[in-house]
């Protein structure tokens, strides 16, 4: 009776801490000289196989690499960012997918080398922001933009906005039909069926709030970009950022956008038109041939798949 009591008796659980755990192997990888396989709650997982890195758990986890302490999500970044052109792409999916999982769940592990990158682009944020502030209209009339009236500017979402008024969006209008007459002119030669045109009614010019964020949504609105980062004046100092209401809809079935850049005499130095149809999209893109404006590119993508129709 005893013996069958101990045959039933549940064996103890082994402690976490007595498992194999933040413990590599010395073996380097096949991809990258980083070591390959890895400890981590007493399994072991290969850096080389997509199924082995989507299969490792998200936990808190710390490797003595180089004299610095790294997180799983550290060497994987490594992994695949540095030697990118090495990894397969299912590896590298998998090694992307799980890193997000690891920030997601607020355990992200940062190098020497990223928190210094981090912290000089925090500074370069802080710094070009400044600069963006101080953007007024004075820097923007010393143009000849005689078509738009000027508004003064300012900053959000990174950039120095300028908001179009009623009496400057008949001209934005003007603009994109003598755009679209360049694109209706290669959907005849290139044969494509689809219709590509912009409802100018459509446009959105107003500003929208994202439900969950807070942040406001801009859809058709002027970036003004007067200067270079040297201080001296930019070669487009106007953009126009256009699109409809659908633009921060996911997979919509219509939808138009794109960016018309403007030169210092305000003529149109280039543009992108993007039209996007039932899984469908179309990018035109326009610029300047001997003084006279001219579509460069005309590409076509099918769920991913793109495919050049047209190339200057």
């Amino acid at each position: 009776m005893k013996l069958f009591d101990k045959l039933l008796k549940k064996s103890p659980e082994i402690p976490e801490q007595i498992c194999k755990h933040n413990i590599y192997e010395k073996e380097t990888s096949q991809y990258s000289p980083l070591p390959r396989f890895y400890y981590i709650k007493g399994e072991k997982y290969d850096i080389d196989s997509s199924s082995s890195v989507l299969n490792i758990p998200v936990c808190e986890t710390n490797f003595k690499i180089g004299n610095e302490d790294w997180g799983i999500d550290t060497i994987l970044r490594e992994h695949v960012n540095r030697y990118y052109v090495h990894i397969p792409e299912d590896l590298k999916e998998a090694c992307y997918a799980k890193i997000s999982e690891i920030k997601w769940e607020g355990l992200e592990k940062l190098s020497r080398s990223e928190k210094s990158a981090l912290k000089n682009q925090q500074e370069e944020q802080l710094q070009g922001k400044s600069l963006l502030n101080a953007i007024s209209r004075s820097d923007m009339e010393q143009f000849h933009f005689e078509k738009y009236k000027m508004e003064e500017p300012f900053y959000d979402n990174n950039k120095c906005i300028m908001l179009i008024s009623g009496e400057n969006r008949n001209q934005v209008i003007n603009d994109l039909s003598l755009l679209e007459s360049h694109v209706e002119t290669y959907c005849k030669s290139l044969c494509i069926k689809d219709n590509l045109h912009i409802n100018p009614q459509e446009l959105k010019f107003d500003i929208s709030t994202h439900e969950k964020t807070n942040t406001a949504l801009y859809f058709t609105y002027f970036e003004c970009n007067p200067y270079t980062k040297t201080g001296k004046k930019a070669k487009f100092p106007l953009i126009l950022h256009y699109a409809t209401p659908a633009y921060y809809e996911f997979n919509p079935t219509i939808n138009f956008f794109g960016d018309i850049y403007y030169l210092q005499d305000g003529n149109i130095g280039k543009a992108r038109l993007i039209y996007w149809i039932h899984h469908i999209m179309y990018s035109f893109e326009l610029g300047i041939t001997r003084q006279t404006l001219e579509v460069k590119k005309v590409e076509k993508t099918i769920n991913g798949n793109k495919s050049v129709l047209y190339n200057q």
